[in-house]
């Protein structure tokens, strides 16, 4: 609540006019009743009810608005239920999001409260601007009661765009929920719908096609850490097919959006190549033998170093090669065209990649979302891996992780005779194997009389690259890198204190990502060593098990648990017995959990071993893909289910 009350300070905040309140919609008028009548109160376990979501996309604009590239309205109907005297004291705002390709043409909100009366909420709504540029529709100070009821009626215009997706389901269950498009029927649309939707129905009135779906008791879908949110709604995804004018029949392909796309970020003139070959003389690892895959990599670092990204300039100079050269400045186009065109002069093969993100709703090779295809990926086929030319916070091979393993439209030109043609394909972008995103830590307590430790970690891959862009942009101060720091060192910041820290390779240079960032830390213990009765007991718990928490409950029924990317960790802890003593607990250190096959996708193992008077425990941890359903989920389970045990454990030494 905070958040908003900071934005209603700073958005600049606007009435609406009064002749917007008023639009009415015509797809339904039977639900704004001037005496509207309060739905039965049910028994729920929720807060808040859906009573009922409407929700239309209509295709038949005014010449006008199709004129100022509106390409269809967009009418919201919802009405929710207050079903505890709590959850109406904790809303006191009412927010409608507006995206940025959107424009309000009509709001109205009114409460009914549970006598009946009914109360417009009109002249509370007020406009913000959000973070992101969006926009926002605001209901404030809202004075509730168990049992009354909101409902609020939303129609916008939306820009020039003829694909979409509509959720029918949220935090929140839902009584009902409908959906419907209509659209002239020269226009022909395709649908997707997620598992435990309905198909949409086709109908046809006069000159008007009408597809719509209908369905009751939409259960909730409660938030969890351990999923992407959006991809598991249920929703119906939608976009034009074919548009019919006439004799003229126009297919909507990615076949036409990858030409659209590709050619005018691979075009270079003749003039851009000869001041781009004079530049590359310039750079002296370019004219060395190595492996391309070093090649590639020390390109990237070498542009991303040496250029800033920046917005796209009105005279088109940020994209132009010729100009970015001269003022170190390109923007997202005029960067990808400067790497594809140096790794073209270096006859590096590349091919190019459009993709979503995994936290997002995936491409659809059979429906032309063209809103979806925003990241762009440089796809070298010969050591089948990518690069981000945009995101300066990552290196080949590793990239932002939630564009990888998901499904992208890839373009390529070939010679056809004399005659240059793009080709176009989907296939899924590549994943960093998980051994190259290695975790390790070796760490040696000095003696249980003085609990210092000597501790030694690696970081590689993912890993590393992360840690590398957080010393890049924060660590350079003090305050930065002590937080780095407090995330990476073992044990909570209250139970050690750092007395030596020291990092190598922490921040992007010419050392390709198969260089590890390494962490050595000298870590005074003070609290490890109990004594209880005639028993030592040493807390390694948090040594062994991490500090991050483990008691997560896992998502309910085929709902997978999924990870950023694939990784592997090992740990090492060396502990020395003193004389006199032996380990009580050597058992309480051994675990063998992981799915069956000859390559099981994830796994924990630990064993505990001594040498003479060193006692030696040994963890390894790894997972070699991002989603794990069925049996795999159900291990990860099992595996949180001992970390979080180990991280209760202490080494309990005794008397021999």
């Amino acid at each position: 609540m905070k958040k908003w009350v900071l934005l209603l300070a700073v958005a600049g905040i606007a009435m609406l006019p009064c002749s917007i309140q008023a639009q009415v919609n015509s797809y339904f008028p039977e639900i704004w009743k001037e005496k509207p009548a309060l739905h039965p109160v049910t028994t729920t376990d929720h807060p808040y009810t859906i009573l009922d979501y409407r929700l239309v996309r209509d295709f038949n604009v005014t010449r006008q608005d199709k004129a100022d590239s509106w390409s269809h309205y967009k009418t919201i109907y919802k009405s929710i239920k207050i079903n505890t005297q709590a959850a109406a004291d904790s809303l006191t705002q009412l927010i409608m999001t507006i995206e940025r390709d959107e424009w309000m043409r009509g709001l109205r909100v009114r409460m009914l409260s549970p006598n009946g009366e009914v109360t417009d909420l009109n002249d509370h709504i007020r406009m913000i601007v959000l973070n992101d540029n969006r926009r926002a529709a605001v209901a404030n100070n809202l004075v509730l009661q168990q049992g009354a009821e909101l409902e609020y009626e939303l129609s916008l215009k939306v820009g020039y765009d003829y694909a979409g997706c509509e959720f029918l389901q949220s935090p929140l269950p839902c009584n009902h929920v409908s959906f419907t498009l209509a659209a002239p029927k020269e226009l022909e649309f395709r649908f997707k719908t997620t598992p435990g939707v309905p198909a949409p129905t086709d109908s046809l009135a006069g000159n008007i096609r009408y597809y719509q779906l209908n369905m009751q008791n939409v259960p909730d879908l409660p938030p969890n850490d351990l999923f992407n949110y959006l991809p598991q709604l249920k929703r119906i995804d939608f976009a034009l097919h074919q548009a019919i004018e006439g004799k003229d029949t126009t297919r909507i392909t990615w076949q036409q959006y990858g030409e659209d796309s590709y050619i005018p970020l691979v075009a270079v003139s003749k003039a851009e190549y000869k001041q781009l070959e004079k530049e590359m003389q310039k750079w002296p690892f370019t004219q060395q033998r190595m492996p391309v895959t070093q090649m590639i990599y020390l390109v990237e670092q070498f542009v991303k170093t040496n250029f800033q990204l920046t917005l796209p300039a009105e005279t088109g100079e940020t994209a132009d090669i010729i100009s970015i050269l001269k003022s170190r400045r390109a923007e997202k186009a005029g960067m990808v065209r400067l790497l594809n065109a140096v790794y073209y002069m270096l006859n590096i093969p590349t091919q190019m990649l459009w993709t979503s993100s995994r936290d997002s709703l995936l491409l659809d090779s059979q429906l032309v979302t063209r809103q979806l295809a925003r990241n762009v990926l440089l796809y070298f086929p010969t050591v089948q891996q990518a690069l981000a030319p945009t995101d300066m916070n990552t290196r080949f091979p590793c990239y932002p992780s939630l564009w990888a393993g998901i499904p992208a439209l890839r373009c390529r030109d070939t010679l056809m005779g004399q005659e240059s043609k793009v080709l176009t394909d989907f296939i899924t972008t590549p994943i960093v194997p998980y051994t190259s995103s290695n975790i390790t830590m070796d760490a040696t307590l000095q003696s249980v009389t003085e609990p210092i430790w000597e501790v030694k970690q690696s970081f590689g891959g993912y890993t590393g690259a992360n840690i590398k862009a957080a010393f890049g942009n924060t660590g350079q101060t003090t305050e930065g890198k002590f937080k780095i720091y407090n995330a990476l060192l073992p044990f909570e910041p209250g139970m050690r204190k750092p007395t030596a820290v020291k990092t190598e390779n922490e921040v992007f240079n010419n050392r390709i990502l198969d260089k590890p960032v390494l962490l050595n830390s000298t870590l005074n213990t003070p609290s490890l060593v109990e004594n209880k009765n005639t028993a030592l007991h040493i807390h390694i718990g948090q040594l062994l098990g991490g500090t991050m928490p483990a008691d997560l409950p896992l998502p309910e029924g085929a709902l997978p648990v999924q990870m950023s990317f694939p990784y592997y960790q090992e740990k090492r802890v060396n502990i020395p017995i003193p004389a006199g003593y032996k380990v009580d607990n050597k058992g309480d250190f051994s675990a063998d959990i992981s799915d069956k096959g000859a390559q099981p996708a994830l796994g924990y193992k630990m064993r505990c071993e001594q040498d003479g008077n060193m006692l030696h425990i040994f963890i390894v941890e790894w997972y070699r893909q991002t989603d794990l359903y069925g049996s795999s989920k159900s291990i990860f389970g099992q595996i949180l289910q001992r970390i979080q045990k180990l991280q209760q454990q202490d080494l309990v030494l005794v008397k021999e």
